[in-house]
């Protein structure tokens, strides 16, 4: 069998939004999915106690929102200046820059108001306010790489979004300034990267923010809570791969094997090259000892992920958290010499070091870890560690 993370993963959008993950052929047991029949409410008696946030919840603006808008962009008559001065204003509106926060899945009036938020939540923000600003904007999905980040027993699959400005609502500003677009986003690495996007709908993203919010119920196994959330995304958007996946997870925590396998299988034929869905039907699959469809699909979504840097980082992440620190460094070093400017990689190994008991190779690497970090915060984070490590 090929190597493999054997972690159950499920799809958490901190960033802005990307779902990426295959099998070369359709699995033996793929067939079409009833999913109106994959919503089981009874599973789950207490879910419509919960309080959901209605999509005019998400995006709405409060008196405050609104005074920000028209004081400080509204002289601006360029659509391109005003987005640039919309970012600029939104990062430094207060004594404290605004902080990224990977679990931040807030609102358009929680972020602004708790100056905090992750990459998903601030492009709402952002969205919000540039609307107000009769800024005519559009979401695009960026597609990059997979990458996880870590959340307890969790791995969780990330991705990434942000604004194009075409124009300006009340005036006849074109698409494109002097040839290039403007784009409001807030991880550099991706605007640099130049990765290919998507253009999508304001409903995607609202599934996305349900999906989240779901995802953090799960993983604080609140069940109820969670399936509020993952019922509300496929609400608004029935074909959001992602949702389903995790759905089918949920399904598995509470002992419903057939609704997780199916609910699996719907996610993968939304997007056939879901991976991460296809992972989670492997270790089902492989619980239940059919283990050649399992092999299968484990030996085709490695070869898949060989080439991308992250999926080293896993198994890196993998490694250090069964505390097989030494292969947690083989892992990282692979995933560096793919990507030599990634920080997660470079901190990777500086804690594993650490755990070995090396603290000069541990400092070596969270320096780099530092130089390389793409928040001021998460910078500050290192700097905190390296202040430590420099007392031992």
């Amino acid at each position: 069998m090929a190597i493999s993370t054997k972690k159950l993963t499920l799809f958490y959008f901190f960033s802005l939004c990307v779902f990426l993950t295959a099998c070369s052929s359709k699995h033996a047991g793929l067939v079409d999915i009833d999913t109106s029949k994959l919503l089981n409410d009874e599973a789950f008696p207490s879910y419509t106690n919960y309080p959901i946030e209605t999509k005019k919840q998400i995006y709405a603006l409060d008196n405050e929102m609104n005074d920000f808008v028209h004081s400080s962009l509204m002289h601006e008559q360029d659509p391109s200046k005003r987005a640039r001065l919309l970012l600029k204003k939104l990062f430094h509106r207060s004594p404290e820059d605004l902080r990224y926060q990977n679990g931040a899945n807030l609102t358009a009036t929680q972020a602004f108001h708790q100056n905090t938020a992750n990459c998903l939540s601030l492009t709402i923000l952002a969205y919000s306010l540039a609307n107000e600003a009769d800024l005519t904007i559009k979401f695009q999905e960026v597609l990059i790489p997979e990458y996880w980040i870590r959340e307890g027993s969790y791995n969780m699959l990330t991705g990434h979004v942000n604004l194009k400005v075409v124009g300006d609502s009340k005036s006849p500003f074109v698409v494109v300034w002097n040839g290039k677009e403007t784009v409001i986003d807030f991880d550099p690495y991706s605007v640099k990267k130049h990765f290919p996007k998507n253009i999508i709908s304001k409903n995607r993203v609202t599934a996305m923010f349900y999906n989240n919010k779901g995802a953090q119920a799960l993983v604080r196994n609140e069940f109820d809570l969670a399936y509020a959330y993952f019922r509300a995304s496929i609400k608004q958007e029935p074909d959001f791969s992602p949702v389903w996946g995790n759905l089918g997870l949920l399904y598995k925590r509470i002992g419903l094997q057939d609704y997780a396998e199916q609910s699996y299988l719907a996610s993968v034929n939304y997007n056939y090259k879901n991976y991460n869905a296809w992972n989670n039907l492997a270790i089902l699959v492989t619980e239940q000892e059919r283990h050649e469809e399992a092999t299968k699909i484990y030996s085709y979504i490695h070869k898949a992920r060989m080439e991308n840097p992250y999926y080293h980082g896993l198994l890196g992440d993998e490694a250090f958290y069964n505390g097989e620190y030494k292969l947690a460094i083989n892992h990282y070093k692979k995933a560096k010499s793919m990507l030599g400017k990634e920080h997660e990689f470079y901190f990777g190994l500086a804690k594993s070091y650490y755990k070995l008991g090396n603290y000069k190779q541990s400092e070596y690497y969270l320096l780099k870890a530092k130089r390389y970090a793409r928040f001021k915060d998460i910078e500050d984070k290192y700097q905190s560690k390296l202040n430590l490590l420099s007392r031992l």
